[in-house]
């Protein structure tokens, strides 16, 4: 044995070292939910180094494991078979109700297959597609907010506090697919209430209700990682990263609740 056959064989890294560092990679996808856990010590840690990558794709296969889960129990054929029952009347021209024309079984069997394609497409689209514009959506606003309060934010900060953001709705979106494939069937108007938490504001004040209508815990879960990333994003106090997190997010909720009338999901929040 030469030397150099020597030197090669310090420089080959040992086998413990290659088993560690293969659990390691292995791991990474895991790394953005122990991170959610302890925002206060991990995310501004994450946002300073700007490491996006696996926040964000973690977040997307989430969504795409819920879209998948929920349209592989996807049941239309209820609401078919009731608008070609008559439930969906049309009006005539005299403005009688006029009963809606009836489908033979052959044809009803022929739209819910179309319209189960439909809803699935449109499942797999927006996990695919509309949770990584979301996010980057947050992503904007929070450098636009950062700036404003008078930080020194960057996109690939602003981009990792808004992922990390997203990472509680993509325990929802597990969580949804877990009940989704315990269930024989999913009708399209229990895909929003698959997973059920109290509501903030007991019943009784309708003002207060409509406010925080989709308002859970993984809403206030995202606002805490939301607050601690922007302190890291902007590189501000947090007691000013907090207050303007909270200031944001209800002046969000007046908008979009009270004045435009709509149930916009909160920040951080992924759709199914």
């Amino acid at each position: 044995m030469t030397v150099d056959d020597f030197t090669d064989l310090r420089a080959t890294p040992p086998i413990k070292t290659r088993i560690r560092r293969a659990l390691r990679w292995l791991a990474s996808p895991l790394k953005p939910f122990f991170v959610a856990l302890i925002p206060d010590r991990s995310v501004g840690r994450e946002v300073a180094a700007g490491r996006y990558g696996w926040p964000l794709l973690s977040v997307v296969i989430c969504a795409c494991i819920a879209a998948f889960a929920i349209g592989s129990r996807l049941d239309v054929g209820p609401e078919v078979r009731a608008e070609n029952a008559g439930v969906a009347a049309s009006t005539a021209p005299d403005g009688k109700p006029k009963p809606a024309e009836m489908k033979t079984d052959r044809e009803i069997d022929e739209a819910i297959a179309q319209r189960t394609a439909v809803e699935r497409v449109k499942l797999g689209l927006g996990a695919a597609l509309a949770t990584p514009f979301r996010v980057l959506m947050l992503a904007l606003a929070m450098l636009l907010l950062a700036r404003y309060i008078g930080g020194k934010p960057t996109m690939p900060r602003a981009l990792t506090a808004a992922a990390l953001a997203s990472v509680p709705g993509a325990v929802r979106s597990l969580m949804s697919a877990f009940v989704a494939w315990r269930q024989p069937s999913v009708v399209p108007k229990e895909i929003d209430s698959l997973v059920r938490f109290p509501t903030v504001i007991p019943h009784g004040h309708p003002v207060l209700e409509r406010l925080f209508t989709g308002v859970d815990v993984f809403t206030w879960w995202s606002l805490v990682i939301l607050a601690f990333g922007l302190c890291a994003a902007a590189e501000i106090r947090r007691t000013k990263g907090f207050v303007a997190i909270a200031i944001s997010f209800v002046l969000f909720l007046l908008v979009t609740r009270l004045i435009m009338g709509g149930a916009q999901p909160p920040p951080g929040a992924i759709a199914r």
